[in-house]
């Protein structure tokens, strides 16, 4: 039987993170994503912020409860299935996205021309635009190893943000400890929303100076007890 379409990009219902040697949230957790919606979930502890990312876009499953993507839980999908359906996910990370072996170019550009199957000159001109907003003078061409720290936080939204994804995810927390870079957040956040997407926000602070210009419509905590609503600090 074919699923109703959701209202929700991201949905949770009773999910609890699988344990890791840092574990500190142990309720179930309970979020409703709606598409034009951003939220804000302060995560204390670095292990528990990657679990719940990893469990968000189907990277891991949680121990117990539903994590739906479009609708569709994660669980009942293979691992190829998962991979192509992420394909609507951007993400905003430095962990992993810029190998040794590839230029910081081909790491932005690989994400929207394999999941988006768009041409290379589409991408490089929309990449090209996000790289005016972040403050980036055009696209890094060298290797991690040689492009600056600042300009790797800068490429990083530019990949997060390339093409049309559903989903964003952010944690990144170089790009936190970057405030010129919120107003331009802010900017990219307001037009993925305005085409549909929704945005999820994962940071150690809710006081960052890079959140600070987000319209947020739900701003929570993670607790031990679950997802509890909260109010940023200042």
């Amino acid at each position: 039987m074919a699923l109703r379409p959701s209202r929700s990009v991201l949905s949770l219902h009773g999910v609890t993170l699988a344990d890791h040697q840092h574990a500190g949230a142990r309720g179930t957790l309970e979020l409703e994503l709606p598409r034009r919606s951003a939220a804000l979930v302060q995560v204390d502890d670095d292990g528990d912020a990657a679990t719940l990312v990893d469990v968000c876009v189907g990277l891991s499953d949680p121990r117990a409860g539903q994590v739906r993507f479009l609708g569709v839980d994660w669980t009942t999908r293979s691992p190829f299935e998962r991979m192509r359906r992420r394909r609507r996910i951007g993400a905003v990370v430095q962990t992993d996205v810029w190998p040794a072996y590839m230029t910081v170019l081909d790491a932005v550009l690989l994400p929207g021309a394999y999941h988006f199957e768009r041409r290379r000159e589409e991408m490089i001109e929309h990449a090209t635009e996000l790289c005016r907003l972040f403050g980036l003078p055009g696209l890094p061409t060298g290797r991690r190893e040689t492009t600056p720290r600042r300009a790797l936080v800068r490429a990083a939204c530019v990949r997060g943000f390339l093409g049309t994804p559903d989903l964003i995810v952010v944690q990144d927390p170089a790009l936190e400890q970057t405030p010129e870079l919120a107003v331009p957040m802010a900017q990219a956040i307001s037009a993925a929303r305005d085409r549909g997407a929704a945005v999820l926000w994962i940071t150690a602070s809710l006081a960052a100076q890079a959140a600070q210009f987000v319209e947020a419509q739900q701003v929570l905590r993670l607790a031990e007890h679950g997802l509890a609503q909260t109010r940023r600090g200042r």
